[in-house]
């Protein structure tokens, strides 16, 4: 495998070396402007017409290829399918507890609007089952004046 990868760079050729030592031609504008990558039909049309490749290397090199192209949609797929999933449970569990303190928060005033009705009607059951008090007045009365006796 690694062979055929280094036959398709020796077959590109290079006259810079790799280790640096040589000058380099400068650069002017954007290096990548202009660049546009080859699509996957493009590129195997390009194998086809390498010249340095037998036809076995170059069946090798384009199963390899579309192999890897193929592994790599189908990661990245998975990987967009396990963000959104995860996205999506990350939600879910956010509305799951904000409902839950919801339903926590109306279910306690519910209980409590029932306690008070029923000791509201305790109170007021006490106070009908208690027997009538004899009328007294708020105030004693002060004794009446007698007129005095005739004498």
């Amino acid at each position: 495998m690694g062979d055929v990868a280094e036959d398709v760079f020796n077959s590109i050729g290079s006259d810079a070396p790799l280790d640096g030592a040589g000058s380099v031609p400068p650069v002017i504008g954007n290096p990548g402007e202009g660049f546009k990558m080859p699509t996957m039909e493009e590129f195997l049309s390009m194998l086809d017409h390498m010249e340095g490749l037998s036809d076995e290397e170059k069946e090798q090199l384009r199963a390899e290829v579309t192999q890897n192209s193929l592994r790599r949609r189908l990661q990245a797929g998975l990987s967009d399918y396990l963000v959104f999933i995860v996205m999506l449970a990350i939600m879910l569990a956010v509305f799951a507890f904000f409902g839950y303190k919801l339903y926590l928060s109306l279910t306690e005033k519910e209980r409590k609007r029932e306690e008070k009705l029923k000791a509201k009607q305790e109170k007021s059951k006490k106070r009908n089952d208690c027997p009538p008090l004899p009328w007294r007045p708020l105030m004693p009365m002060a004794p009446q004046a007698t007129a005095p006796a005739a004498r």
